[in-house]
C-alpha cells in the first residue's frame, strides 16, 4: 500500500515535471513568474524527501539526521515545511563544511546542508529542473536526469574516431567556489522570475559556512554537496554552452565539438584548436571564471589525455594496424582502487575471509560500474589479480604459513567458492557501432 502511494506520488510529479518542460521548450523565452506555491504541495515534498532520504548523507550544523527525521516522523516534518513554506517564514541554516580527501593529497571542500534544507531544495529543484532542461545543451552531460559520464565518455570516443582529433583539455580553478551570485541569479531570472523562488536562491547562496565554529559568509560560490547546487552550477554554465550552439561550432564549418560535465569540459576539433580555446576561454572570463593554465593543456589524441577518471588515446589497432580510440581508467583511477583494497584488507586481518569479501564486493563493484566500457578488461584483470595476491598475502600472515598459498588458493577458490566479485567479468563488450557510437537503434 505504501509503496503504491509512492508510485502514484512520483508519477503525479512527473507529469507535472513533463508539463513545465514541454511549455518551457516550446516557447525558450518564457519566463515563469508562479512557481513558488509549488514547493509546498504535498506530492513535490513528499518526493523531495525520498530523494534525499534515498541519497543519504550526513548530518548538517543541527546534528540532524535521516534517522532522527524517520524516529520524529517524515509527515510530521513534512506538513511543517510546507507550513513554513506558505507563511514564507522559512529561513535555512548555514552548511556544515567538511573536506573529502583527494588521491593526488589534497581535500576537496563540501558543504553539507541540514536535511530540512536539503528537503526544500530537493523540492526547488523539482519544480525549477524541467524548465531549465528545456534550454540546456545536448553535450552537457553532469548531474542531468537521462545522462550521465558515460554518455560523455561515448560522445568523446565519437569525436575522435571520427576525425577531431586535436584536444583542449581544460580546467577550472575552485569553480563551485567562484561563482558570482550576482551574475548567476541574473541567468536564472532569465527564465524563472518568481520573486518567492529567487529570494529562496538568494538565501542558500547566502547562508555561509561553519567552519571550526566560525561562521564564514561570502559573494562567491555554491557549496559543493547542496541538493541545488548542481543545478545552478549548470544553469551557469549553460552560458559557455549557449555560445557553442548559437555560433554552431560543433557544425561542419567548425568541427569542434565540447563536451561538459559539471565544471570539467574537453574541446575536440578537427584542426585550430588553440582558437577554440582563446574562444571558452574570453567567454568564461566574462563570467568570472579562470582557467587553470597550469592545468590546461592543448594535445593530440595520439599523447593521451585524462578525462572524468579515464585515459583517451589515440593508437594503432592490434588486428587492423589502423588508429582508432581507446579509452580505459586512468593510472589515478586504477592507483586508488588498489589503495582502497590494500586499506580495507590492512584494517580486517583478524576477520575471517569471508567478512573480509563482504566489505571489498561494495568497493569493487561500485568501481567496477563506473568503469566497465570501453576498453576496461585488461586493468579490470590487473586489479582482480592485485585483489587476490592481497587477499592470499593476508592469509599467509595470518596462518603463518611459509608457501605463497597460489596454489591452494587458485580464482575460482576466491570466486565461486567465496563469491569475490571479479571485474574482468562485468566489462561492459560493446561491439554494435549504433551502441557504441551513442545512437539509437
Amino acid at each position: 500500500m505504501i509503496a503504491q502511494k509512492a508510485i502514484n506520488t512520483l508519477e503525479k510529479v512527473r507529469v507535472f515535471q513533463r508539463k513545465l518542460y514541454l511549455s518551457a521548450k516550446a516557447d525558450p523565452k518564457r519566463k515563469y513568474g508562479v512557481l513558488y506555491d509549488k514547493l509546498y504541495r504535498k506530492d513535490v515534498l513528499e518526493l523531495a524527501w525520498h530523494n534525499v532520504k534515498s541519497n543519504r548523507g550526513a548530518a548538517g550544523i543541527d546534528d540532524q539526521t535521516i534517522r532522527d527525521v524517520e524516529e520524529y516522523g517524515a509527515p510530521k516534518l513534512l506538513e511543517e515545511l510546507g507550513d513554513t513554506l506558505r507563511k514564507k517564514k522559512y529561513r535555512p541554516l548555514p552548511v556544515r563544511r567538511v573536506y573529502i580527501p583527494k588521491p593526488d593529497g589534497r581535500q576537496r571542500p563540501l558543504g553539507i546542508p541540514a536535511v530540512k534544507d536539503r528537503i526544500v531544495q530537493a523540492a526547488t529543484k523539482i519544480v525549477i529542473e524541467p524548465i531549465f532542461e528545456a534550454g540546456f545543451a545536448p553535450f552537457s552531460y553532469g548531474f542531468r536526469p537521462k545522462k550521465s559520464a558515460e554518455d560523455a565518455l561515448k560522445d568523446i570516443y565519437k569525436y575522435i574516431n571520427f576525425g577531431c582529433q586535436w584536444v583542449v583539455d581544460a580546467d577550472l580553478k575552485a569553480y563551485f567556489d567562484t561563482i558570482p551570485h550576482d551574475k548567476l541569479i541574473k541567468l536564472v531570472m532569465l527564465r524563472v522570475t518568481d520573486k518567492s523562488v529567487i529570494k529562496l536562491l538568494k538565501l542558500w547562496l547566502k547562508a555561509g559556512v561553519m567552519e571550526d565554529d566560525t561562521l564564514k559568509q561570502s559573494l562567491l560560490g555554491t557549496p559543493q554537496g547542496g541538493v541545488i547546487s548542481p543545478l545552478l552550477a549548470n544553469i551557469y554554465l549553460n552560458a559557455l554552452d549557449q555560445l557553442w550552439v548559437k555560433q554552431n561550432y560543433g557544425g561542419k564549418a567548425h568541427d569542434a565539438h565540447l563536451v561538459r560535465y559539471a565544471d570539467d569540459f574537453v574541446i575536440l576539433c578537427a584542426k585550430n584548436p588553440q582558437r577554440y580555446f582563446e574562444i571558452a576561454k574570453q567567454r568564461l572570463a566574462r563570467l568570472d571564471l579562470v582557467i587553470n593554465e597550469d592545468k590546461t593543456k592543448i594535445k593530440h589524441a595520439k599523447e593521451g589525455f585524462r578525462f572524468l577518471g579515464h585515459t583517451f588515446i589515440l593508437a594503432p589497432s592490434r588486428k587492423t594496424g589502423k588508429l582508432r580510440c581507446y579509452y580505459y581508467p586512468s593510472e589515478k583511477a586504477m592507483g586508488s582502487i588498489k589503495s582502497k583494497v590494500k586499506a580495507i584488507v590492512t584494517s580486517s586481518q583478524h576477520k575471517a575471509l569471508p567478512e573480509v569479501v563482504s566489505l571489498l564486493n561494495p568497493v569493487l563493484r561500485g568501481w567496477g560500474n563506473y568503469y566497465r566500457t570501453g576498453n576496461a578488461k585488461e586493468r579490470f584483470a590487473d586489479i582482480d589479480t592485485y585483489v587476490m595476491n592481497t587477499l592470499t598475502i593476508m592469509l599467509r600472515k595470518k596462518h603463518q604459513s611459509r608457501a605463497k598459498g597460489w596454489r591452494d588458493h587458485p580464482p575460482s577458490w576466491y570466486y565461486d567458492y567465496h563469491k569475490l566479485y571479479c571485474l574482468k567479468k562485468s566489462v561492459s563488450t560493446i561491439t554494435d557501432t549504433n551502441i557504441r557510437y551513442g545512437r539509437s537503434p
